[in-house]
């Protein structure tokens, strides 16, 4: 039994540990940011319906004003919510891609 080959075998067997360990923390990373972002963009979600609901409101209290309740600032409100939903599922797109591909891993 040749010592300095067996060393050599498990010198390589540890770089391979560490280079699969760090490709997998490289990947749970990647997920944590996806999922990160995905957050980000409900939570901002989540405040344009919300300022959108003030304005709503302050449109409609008066009664009066119900029927011009689309003014600049509400429709720029629904334009804003549009584009957060359209980034949101495209951020949750990429997330099943990146859940996908460690399947095929």
């Amino acid at each position: 039994m040749n010592t300095e080959t067996l060393w050599e075998k498990i010198k390589q067997g540890l770089r391979d540990g560490a280079a699969t360990a760090a490709e997998k923390a490289e990947y749970l990373g990647r997920l944590g940011r996806a999922r990160l972002d995905i957050a980000r963009t409900r939570h901002a979600i989540h405040d344009a319906f919300t300022e959108l609901g003030g304005q709503i409101y302050d449109e409609l209290k008066d009664h009066e004003a119900a029927v011009q309740a689309q003014t600049e600032a509400v429709q720029d409100q629904i334009a804003t919510i549009g584009k957060l939903e359209e980034q949101l599922q495209n951020q949750e797109a990429q997330f099943k891609t990146l859940q996908e591909s460690d399947r095929e891993d």
